[in-house]
């Protein structure tokens, strides 16, 4: 649940082209790499990484301007709250 929450907000913050590289990124962690979902430290840092580099890409390619990067930090605040559940719950159903 933590990791769709998380796809979903940088979804919202950074757009779709950086929300499905993160998707990208995280399915090959949990999958190929076979690291768990649900820690949450280690995919705040996971996530931080991926999204630096993507909006730094896409920021190279267009003159798009990206709000102010995430932090470990500010991820890890966002995974403790509950912001999204609702809505992924809905999805769901």
């Amino acid at each position: 649940m933590a990791s769709h929450r998380l796809v979903q907000y940088v979804g919202k913050k950074y757009g779709l082209e950086i929300s499905e590289g993160l998707y990208d990124r995280l399915n090959i962690y949990h999958f190929v790499e076979g690291h768990a979902l649900n820690d949450k430290p280690l995919l705040a840092e996971v996530a931080v990484d991926e999204i630096t580099k993507l909006v730094s890409a896409a920021e190279k390619r267009s003159d798009t301007s990206f709000p102010t990067l995430m932090t470990v930090s500010e991820i890890l605040d966002f995974l403790d709250g509950d912001e999204g559940t609702s809505e992924i719950h809905d999805a769901l159903q």
